[in-house]
């Protein structure tokens, strides 16, 4: 009977199954999946300024009111929507009665509506540091009117982002970035990354939370448009080899509308809805929700990285100068 445990009924097992047996497995937690809706804005892609200011109005309505019949929900399914830059607001508050944008700022403190502190996505390697301030007066002057903030700042879609842009950012008080790529159009490397989030460290010692996955394709993870399609992206997200790779268990996928002219849906709501179980929160997101949550979860062991990754499609801008100048002396 040595190293042998008696059962009241008269069995034998062996102490470490016994042992094995008492312990109380503790429950592994659910994934925290966020998936972010957006309308990605390429200014003039599509339409004029016109256009598109119609385009802005006529989303947030819709955003709006989608908010308020869904807030009666748990607060994972309610809609949220995320402007592509602060120039939405700019252009509302200018198309809208102020009765009209008020409404807008409620939701905006309510974090239903979010914002970057950047007016558009631009090529911002390219951009002189006072437009890269100035093109962040707007939001600053409605933090001051209204009490709200804009905690997040974006560079998406090309290739490569500057080492000093993280600095201006945090020094405006942004927190959080995410990039996502075109992955065309370039010669710059976009192979796979070696760390999915981390401290975006500016050369002055700031920082701020990046989220930068390795690229699929830019309608999938790492592109500008990961959440294109959000039922296929929770189950890339809950993926056993994503899981392995990723090493965390929140993850979110940011961006809908890709280089559509306007995203009117409440696909988000039903697949957050549908998705979640015992095993996953999905979670309709306004992307700080997710920093926050990570920053919270795992930020003492993100590390810094402060580097540059070049300039590219911010040169092509830059080499456009000369051409238009000539151009425009001959006519």
């Amino acid at each position: 009977l040595r190293g042998c445990v008696l059962f009241s009924t008269g069995g034998l097992i062996p102490p470490w199954l016994a042992a094995l047996a008492r312990a109380q497995v503790a429950p592994v937690d659910p994934l925290r999946l966020y998936i972010a809706l957006d309308d990605h804005t390429d200014l003039f892609w599509t339409a004029d300024d016109a256009d598109y200011a119609r385009a802005f109005g006529e989303m947030l309505d819709y955003y709006l009111d989608l908010a308020d019949a869904t807030a009666d929900q748990p607060a994972d399914f309610q809609s949220r929507f995320n402007c592509d830059g602060a120039y939405w607001l700019w252009t509302y508050e200018r198309t809208r009665p102020p009765e009209a944008f008020d409404r807008l700022i409620d939701r905006i403190r309510s974090g239903h509506i979010t914002a970057p502190l950047n007016a558009l996505v631009v090529c911002l390697g390219g951009a002189p540091l006072e437009a890269v301030l100035r093109g962040m007066y707007y939001p600053g002057t409605l933090e001051r009117r209204y009490g709200v903030r804009f905690p997040v700042a974006v560079a998406m879609e090309n290739q490569t982002l500057p080492y000093g842009l993280g600095s201006l950012w945090a020094g405006s008080g942004a927190r959080y970035s995410w990039k996502g790529i075109c992955g065309c159009d370039t010669r710059a490397p976009v192979g796979p990354r070696p760390h999915p989030v981390y401290w975006y460290g500016g050369p002055d010692g700031s920082r701020i939370l990046m989220k930068w996955y390795s690229i699929t394709d830019n309608q999938h993870l790492g592109g500008y448009a990961e959440a294109r399609y959000p039922d296929e992206i929770i189950e890339t997200l809950s993926a056993q080899w994503f899981l392995e790779s990723y090493g965390y268990r929140v993850a979110g996928a940011f961006g809908k509308g890709w280089d559509d002219f306007t995203t009117l849906t409440d696909e988000f709501v039903q697949v957050a809805r549908a998705k979640s179980d015992a095993t996953r929160r999905v979670i309709v997101s306004n992307q700080v929700d997710f920093f926050a949550d990570f920053a919270a979860t795992y930020g003492d062991a993100l590390p810094v990285v402060a580097e540059s990754y070049g300039n590219e499609w911010d040169l092509y801008c830059a080499a456009l100068s000369e051409v238009t100048a000539h151009h425009c002396r001959r006519a």
